[in-house]
């Protein structure tokens, strides 16, 4: 039975697993951290192990476009409804209207976490039929604006997302999506030492819009310049044609290496594959989806002072440039020679990239909730 002197916080996702970087381990650890709340996480199964004091409600994973993804989001609300939550934490739009169901029925508070601009991630990705992308991205937008009036907060995973998006109003508060910590093992800062293997690194979502494609373009580019290099790309794809692709591409190239599935791989696992490359690459392509965000991957590659192969983007290179952590190259028109010399010469990670770890997040996330559960 739960203790009823503690606060319920139940905190949901469709497609995410139940240890996603930023709902567990960021919001779902923080919340759990105080004794006061009693945390559940409903998502996607995983095998990573369990959490001592967050209790897991993984379901199977199913496709992206599925007759199951339509009914997830009601098992969600079955689920909610017998948690009986204090606090319901929504990850994705599909929860909204379950969410208002919860708080009619439970009398709970709702937050919506809103990790995507969905309207333009609709718009300008595949993960849709190319016909049918503006009236889904129309029917997000119109199903966010109708239900905001109804949200009690709104966490906004992005600094740029106060610009782009206009339903939360003034109830909303910047949770950017920053490291959990520095790990303990991080590179030593100064000149990159060349050895017999260089490893770089793609890792994430696999999709034409990150930049797969791009960053075999480079490592190609990269090994016949010096055969050293190889790639290891990691993470997960929701379209088999592109992990179908990247198989095709990459099957006559024996020096990269493709670790990936359907359904997402276990955070601890591309962590520990991050902690192991010389170099990470970020290469998404730049359209309104992504200009104004961070992908959380750069995040995570500054705080293990990783040094960054770098799509020539203003943004995240004026990021990067005080910690001399980057390498700029340009997609199309990739220069593998200066690349290298640059990659040998430079001396990374002169400064402390300080403002990557969300330490500097979490009082915020912690203020707002408890202004929610102490305002019943």
């Amino acid at each position: 039975m739960p203790d009823s002197k503690k606060s319920t916080i139940v905190i949901a996702s469709v497609l995410k697993p139940v240890d996603d970087s930023r709902m567990y381990e960021k919001i779902g650890i923080s919340l759990a951290s105080v004794d006061q709340y009693e945390v559940h996480v409903i998502g996607c199964a995983s095998d990573s192990p369990v959490h001592p004091t967050i209790q897991w409600h993984p379901f199977r994973p199913f496709a992206r476009i599925s007759i199951r993804r339509l009914f997830a989001p009601w098992r969600i609300f079955f689920y909610a409804v017998r948690l009986k939550p204090d606090l319901f934490i929504i990850t994705t739009h599909e929860l909204l209207f379950p969410a208002l169901f919860v708080k009619l029925l439970r009398r709970s508070r709702v937050i919506y976490d809103v990790q995507e601009n969905y309207y333009w991630n609709i718009l300008y990705t595949a993960a849709f039929p190319l016909v049918a992308r503006p009236f889904v991205a129309l029917y997000v937008r119109a199903k966010e604006t109708m239900t905001a009036r109804y949200i009690d907060h709104f966490f906004l995973a992005e600094r740029g997302y106060e610009h782009e998006l206009k339903f939360p109003g003034d109830k909303k508060t910047v949770l950017e999506n920053k490291a959990r910590s520095p790990p303990s093992q991080r590179k030593a800062p100064g000149p990159f030492e060349p050895r017999s293997v260089i490893r770089l690194i793609f890792s994430g979502t696999l999709a034409e819009s990150t930049g797969v494609f791009t960053a075999i373009d480079l490592a190609v580019k990269l090994h016949n310049f010096d055969d050293r290099f190889r790639l290891t790309i990691i993470g997960s794809s929701a379209q088999a044609s592109v992990l179908d692709k990247i198989r095709r591409l990459i099957e006559p190239r024996p020096f990269v290496e493709l670790i990936a599935q359907e359904s997402p791989i276990a955070h601890a696992h591309i962590l520990e594959h991050i902690r192991n490359a010389d170099f990470g690459l970020i290469c998404y392509e730049i359209n309104p989806s992504t200009m104004n965000s961070i992908p959380t991957k750069l995040y995570e590659y500054l705080g293990f002072r990783l040094p960054i192969l770098l799509v020539n983007h203003k943004p995240w290179v004026d990021f990067c440039h005080p910690f001399a952590a980057a390498v700029v190259f340009d997609a199309t028109h990739i220069d593998a020679g200066r690349i290298a010399r640059e990659m040998m010469n430079e001396a990374f990670y002169t400064a402390e990239p300080a403002p990557v770890y969300w330490e500097s997040e979490e009082p915020k996330l912690m203020g707002v909730v408890r202004a929610m559960v102490g305002d019943r």
